[in-house]
């Protein structure tokens, strides 16, 4: 009678599944299963997580798997030396074997296609931040909640914390690539309070203000005393004369959903010898050529797709910020990170940097979706912001999961923002808009 062979299978388990029952019942066709069950320990060190289940659990369910002989406690990875110890004739793993066995010794099996572990940790999240998610925000931002800036939220820390500065480095790049700018400083706040800190800290001369709609107006409010303004609006810019050291603007003007001519702007601020600080609150992420700037300032909602409460001063190396007397109302203090800075919204913004081309393009869906069904004001499509449009219809709903937009001063019809439900668009929610 031909001896009874020992087949080991090693796996976590932590969320058992039916790849795993698949697996043991194909092993069992060899010999007598004998299970390899991760420890505690191991999955902490070699995943970063506590496992849902801990071992005497898991131990428990796949010790009543009618396919398994014997449950043991094993490391993450599985050598020749722990086959001989526990006698064991051969090692079945699924395709994703990273176990340095003897090849001999080794069988593998495809992975059943599908399905996780992680997969499934990955659904459950989902679905439960679904259900806290099930408003369409027809809003310029904060829009909809991205999962990524939710899962990207994590316990860290501005100062020695490794882990952290890899994070915050990988931000401070992506953000210098899209506003264009040598220098980004992080700060909690709103974007006026990064624009009202920039204009502080490099503001000075003779400054231009073009405006055509309510965040155009307000910069006037954000400026040092003092400060000699000139306030015109986009039509007037072809007769602007004189000698000016700064122009200020917005890219997006949310208020009226225009998006102003960079171009045209950047020639005049040649013209007049002057140098561009942008408000990019509404365009950073989504439209291109914020590096014709010089100074920008923007938050981490809207086209950055982050949650609300951090805001940015991107500016170019041939700057210096100007000090004062003020400790948190001064750049320096930010840029050398003597306060607390976003943390939470920085870990968050790195994950949402890996979908971001993503979520535009849901923002590109929507806007297509809004133009063939309403009427848009803008005869050229060059003025129209990728965030929102301008549409001739009064716009109402009944529906409390759908969040329109109210601009902060009255304009005809009404103004459609993008930035809601940019994952999937839900075509039946938003046909309840009248």
């Amino acid at each position: 009678m031909s001896k009874i062979k020992k087949i080991m299978v090693d796996m976590s388990a932590t969320i058992i599944h039916h790849g795993h029952i698949r697996l043991l019942k194909k092993a069992a066709k060899y010999g007598e299963v004998v299970v390899a069950l991760t420890s505690d320990e191991e999955i902490i060190k070699s995943k970063g997580y506590r496992p849902e289940m801990n071992f005497s659990q898991r131990k428990e369910i796949i010790s009543s798997i009618k396919f398994v002989k014997k449950v043991i406690k094993a490391p993450w990875l599985i050598d020749d030396n722990f086959l001989k110890l526990h006698k064991a004739d051969l090692l079945v793993h699924g395709s994703d074997n990273q176990n340095n066995v003897d090849s001999a010794k080794l069988k593998t099996f495809r992975r059943t296609e599908g399905i996780s572990s992680s997969e499934i940790r990955e659904t459950s999240s989902r679905i439960l931040f679904n259900r806290n998610s099930n408003k369409i925000m027809l809003t310029p931002g904060p829009g909809q909640l991205a999962f990524e800036s939710v899962r990207g939220i994590k316990p860290v820390f501005g100062r020695g914390d490794s882990e952290f500065d890899e994070i915050s480095n990988n931000v401070n790049i992506w953000l210098k690539k899209l506003s264009g700018q040598d220098n980004v400083v992080s700060m909690q706040g709103s974007a006026t309070f990064s624009i009202e800190l920039a204009c502080h800290s490099f503001i000075s001369g003779n400054v231009l203000i073009i405006t055509n709609g309510y965040y155009g107006d307000r910069l006037k409010h954000l400026l040092p005393r003092g400060i000699k303004k000139t306030i015109i609006s986009p039509n007037e810019i072809p007769t602007v004369k004189g000698k000016f050291d700064w122009i200020l603007c917005t890219y997006t003007e949310t208020s009226v959903a225009i998006k102003n001519d960079l171009h045209e702007i950047k020639s005049l601020a040649k013209k007049l010898g002057a140098k561009i600080l942008l408000d990019a609150t509404a365009s950073i992420g989504l439209e291109s050529d914020h590096r014709l700037a010089d100074v920008c300032c923007f938050s981490s909602c809207k086209g950055l797709f982050g949650l609300t409460g951090a805001s940015f001063v991107a500016y170019k190396s041939s700057l210096s910020p100007k000090n004062n007397e003020k400790f948190y109302f001064n750049l320096n203090t930010h840029l050398e990170k003597k306060v607390t800075g976003p943390y939470h919204i920085l870990s968050s913004l790195n994950e949402i940097s890996k979908v971001h081309k993503k979520l535009v393009k849901g923002v590109k869906q929507s806007k297509e979706w809004v133009y063939k069904t309403f009427t848009p004001v803008n005869d050229f499509k060059s003025q129209e912001p990728l965030l929102c449009t301008h549409v001739k219809e009064p716009i109402k709903t009944n529906d409390k999961n759908i969040i329109l937009y109210q601009p902060r001063i009255n304009v005809s019809g009404s103004i459609i923002c993008h930035l809601g439900n940019v994952r999937e668009l839900d075509y039946e929610l938003l046909k309840k808009i009248k």
